[in-house]
C-alpha cells in the first residue's frame, strides 16, 4: 500500500461525503442496521450543526493525520479521461442551468415592475416620459432573453454605471422637490430593477455603490430628512418602492451601518412603525421584516427592537398564524429576527430584569413547539428557547416545566407520521437540532435540570438573506403587482 506525503495529491483525496457513502454501503451490505442508523444520525446532526453555525467541516489533509481509508480510496480513485471530462461537462451544465434559472427570475421581476408602472399610468391619457420608460424596460427584458437563448452565457456582468447612478439620484431628488410621487416611485423601482438583474456575485458591490453614491443623501447632510420624508408619505406604492430598495441596501453590514449612520435609529424606528400598520402578510410588511431581519445582525439596533416591543409583536404574529394563514416569508423572517434579538446580551439582561415578561415569552415559545407551525419557524423557536435555557432564567424554567416540555416535544416529534420523504428529512433535521442544542450536562454528579447549550457565536447569527455560497438574495414576490 502506498504511503502519503503531505505535499502530494491533496486535491485528489476523496471527500468526506464520498467516504460516508462507502461506509453506509458496507453497513447495509453487512446488515449492521443499528450501526447504520446511528451513523446516519451522526452525519445529519453534524450537517445541521455546521449549517446553523454557518461553518463547514474542515478535514486535515496531511499524510500523517489521515485515516488509512483515505489512502486506500485514493489508490483506487484513478478516473479515466472520459469520466473526468463528463464530470467537467456536468458542472458546466449545472452552472448554465442556474444562470438560465436566475435569468428567468429576473425577467419575471422586471415584468412585475413594468406591470406595476402600467397599472399606475392606466388612467393617464398622456405622459411624455412613458415612451422612454417603456423602452428602458424593453432593453432590460431583452438582456435576459439573450441569456436564455445563449444557453446561460451572460452578455455582460458590469455594475450600474456611475453616470446612470448619478442620473437616478438627481431625478429622485427633483421628483421629491416637485412632490411628484409617481416620479419618485419610478426612480426607486428602476434602482431596484438594476439590483435584481445584477449577477449574484456582484450584488454586494452594487450595494456598496449605492452607499458610495449616498443615494439617500445621509452622509452628505448628516441627516435622515430625505428618506424619513419618503417613508412618511402615506402612499402604498411609494412605501413598497422605498422599503424594497432599503431592503437591498440593508443586505450587507455596511448597508446597515449606512442606514444607522452615527448610531441614529430613525430609519429602523420608521420601518417598525410601517410594519405594524400593514396587513399581516402584505408585500410591504414582507419588505419591512426583511429589513429588520438583515439589520438584526448588528448589536446596536437590538435595543430599538426591544423598546419598540418587537419581541411581543413577533410572538403575536406567530400565534395568529396558528389559526389563520400568514405568508411564510413573514413568519420565517420574523422568527429569525426574534432569535437574533433574544441572542444578544442586551436582550438577555433586559429579560433578566423583567422576570414576568421573561416567563411570558418562555411560556409562549414552549406552546408553539406543540402547534402546527412551519418547520423553519419551529427551528427558530427552538433556537430562541435554547438562548433562554440559562441559569439566569432557572426560576422561569422551573415554573414553565422547561426541561420536561422539551423532552415531551422530542418524544412526540420522534413518533409523528410523515407523509413523504421531504417531511421525514424535516423531522430528522428538527430532532438533530434539538440533540445539538439541548442535552444534560456531561457529569454524573450534576443533578441540575439546566440544559447545556451549544451557542451560536455573535458573527454567526441567522442570515435569511444569503444562500449557501454567501451570495446576497434580493427579495422578489409573485404578488407584488396586486
Amino acid at each position: 500500500m502506498r504511503t502519503a506525503n503531505s505535499n502530494q495529491g491533496q486535491s485528489s483525496l476523496p471527500d468526506s461525503n464520498e467516504i460516508n457513502e462507502y461506509i453506509k454501503e458496507y453497513l447495509r451490505y453487512s446488515n449492521y442496521s443499528n450501526s447504520l442508523e446511528c451513523f446516519e444520525a451522526e452525519i445529519k446532526s453534524k450537517q445541521v450543526s455546521n449549517k446553523m453555525l454557518n461553518k463547514q467541516q474542515v478535514i486535515k489533509q496531511t499524510g500523517d493525520d489521515l485515516p488509512r481509508i483515505f489512502q486506500l480510496l485514493k489508490s483506487d480513485n484513478n478516473k479515466t479521461k472520459r469520466e473526468i471530462n463528463l464530470e467537467k461537462e456536468q458542472k458546466q451544465f449545472n452552472k448554465k442551468y442556474q444562470q438560465i434559472l436566475q435569468a428567468g427570475r429576473q425577467i419575471f421581476s422586471v415584468s412585475i415592475n413594468l406591470l406595476q408602472l402600467l397599472h399606475s399610468l392606466k388612467e393617464t391619457a398622456k405622459n411624455e416620459n412613458l415612451s422612454e420608460t417603456l423602452e428602458n424596460y424593453k432593453i432590460q427584458l431583452g438582456k435576459y432573453h439573450k441569456v436564455i437563448i445563449n444557453e446561460g452565457k451572460p452578455e455582460g456582468s458590469e455594475l450600474i454605471t456611475e453616470q446612470v447612478m448619478h442620473e437616478h439620484k438627481t431625478k429622485l431628488f427633483k421628483n421629491y422637490q416637485d412632490k411628484n410621487v409617481d416620479g419618485m416611485i419610478e426612480v426607486l423601482l428602476s434602482l431596484r430593477v438594476n439590483a435584481l438583474q445584477i449577477a449574484p456575485e456582484l450584488r454586494k458591490n452594487l450595494v456598496y455603490e449605492l452607499i458610495r453614491n449616498d443615494v439617500f443623501n445621509i452622509e452628505a447632510t448628516d441627516k435622515f430628512d430625505f428618506v424619513v420624508h419618503l417613508l412618511d408619505i402615506n402612499n402604498q406604492s411609494l412605501r413598497h418602492a422605498i422599503t424594497s430598495l432599503i431592503s437591498v441596501i440593508s443586505s450587507t453590514l455596511r448597508g446597515v451601518e449606512y442606514l444607522t449612520y452615527n448610531g441614529n435609529m430613525i430609519i429602523i424606528e420608521k420601518i417598525i412603525k410601517i410594519l405594524k400598520e400593514q396587513e399581516n402578510g402584505s408585500v410591504t410588511q414582507r419588505f419591512c421584516l426583511a429589513i429588520l431581519q438583515k439589520s438584526s445582525i448588528k448589536d446596536t439596533v437590538i435595543p430599538t427592537y426591544v423598546h419598540n416591543e418587537m419581541i411581543q409583536w413577533i410572538i403575536n404574529l406567530i400565534q395568529k398564524s396558528v389559526n389563520s394563514k400568514i405568508h411564510i416569508f413573514c413568519l420565517d423572517f420574523a422568527s429569525a429576527t426574534l432569535a437574533n434579538i433574544i441572542h444578544t446580551p442586551y436582550t438577555l439582561q433586559y429579560l433578566g430584569h423583567q422576570p414576568r415578561f421573561a416567563h411570558q415569552v418562555m411560556e409562549q415559545l414552549l406552546k408553539f413547539i406543540k402547534d402546527q407551525i412551519q418547520v423553519s419557524v419551529l427551528m427558530h423557536v427552538l433556537i430562541c428557547l435554547s438562548y433562554l435555557s440559562k441559569e439566569n432564567f432557572a426560576q422561569q424554567m422551573e415554573e414553565c416545566r422547561f426541561v420536561d416540555r422539551i423532552s415531551e416535544f422530542v418524544e412526540y416529534y420522534s413518533v409523528i407520521n410523515t407523509e413523504n420523504e421531504a417531511a421525514e428529512i424535516d423531522k430528522k433535521t428538527v430532532l438533530d437540532l434539538c440533540a445539538h442544542m439541548f442535552h444534560p450536562k456531561d457529569t454524573s454528579l450534576d443533578n441540575s435540570e439546566t440544559l447545556e447549550l451549544n451557542e451560536l457565536k455573535t458573527e454567526d447569527r441567522i442570515r435569511e438573506y444569503e444562500n449557501e455560497q454567501g451570495e446576497l438574495i434580493f427579495e422578489c414576490f409573485q404578488d407584488e403587482v396586486s
